[in-house]
């Protein structure tokens, strides 16, 4: 498996000899060459895979949060066992794949990146590099905020999560950047001072 100091060739990564294109769940072709200087997140997954189809719907929801960025892409990587369960696992994803037909294709991914299990998500920066191959703890644990997916951004996350810790208030535990408000129980918005109650059980 490749280093992070490494680069590749993202064409010659994810083509065969007779093969120069991606498809789409809707079939469409896809030319690798189009996908050079994007971050690339090669997603090793299955259908037959529960922590796979628990963790999908939090990557398409990544996916579709960067999407008006226009600088990354996904590309499914499946282990499953015949074409029909791609295609039935493909449908539920908006990014892109490696034909299943290309099985010696999709079997050198697995051992080039030394896939032991799925899911598994490897990040690839604009020149080739691989940025991390921790993607699905990144994305599970950060979420959009994860993006770009580098060691250097997930270490400011960190460092801004244990700030964040070290200065814990009731706004800092109740609101978020999305959300400055909380709902009374009549279901009622309130964004002024909140009074928490703790009640202690004897």
């Amino acid at each position: 498996m490749s280093n992070g100091n490494e680069s590749h060739d993202v064409v010659a990564l994810l083509s065969s000899s007779d093969r120069d294109f991606l498809i789409r769940n809707n079939g469409d072709q896809v030319k690798i060459d189009s996908l050079k200087g994007k971050k690339l997140g090669l997603y090793f997954s299955a259908s037959w895979c529960g922590p796979c189809r628990r963790f999908t719907p939090t990557l398409v929801e990544v996916y579709n949060g960067l999407a008006p960025k226009g600088d990354f892409e996904i590309v499914f990587v499946s282990a499953d066992e015949d074409d029909a369960s791609f295609k039935s696992y493909f449908s539920l994803m908006p990014w892109l794949a490696i034909p299943f037909s290309d099985s010696s294709r999709r079997k050198h991914l697995d051992g080039f990146f030394k896939v032991s299990g799925v899911p598994h998500l490897v990040i690839i920066g604009e020149s080739g590099e691989v940025l991390s191959e921790d993607g699905t703890e990144i994305i599970g644990e950060h979420g959009v905020e994860g993006y770009p997916f580098t060691l250097e951004r997930i270490k400011e996350l960190q460092e801004q999560e244990e700030a964040a810790r070290r200065n814990q208030s009731l706004r800092s535990l109740l609101v978020s950047q999305s959300r400055d408000y909380v709902i009374s129980s009549l279901g009622r918005k309130v964004g002024t001072v909140v009074k928490l109650f703790l009640v202690s059980h004897v």
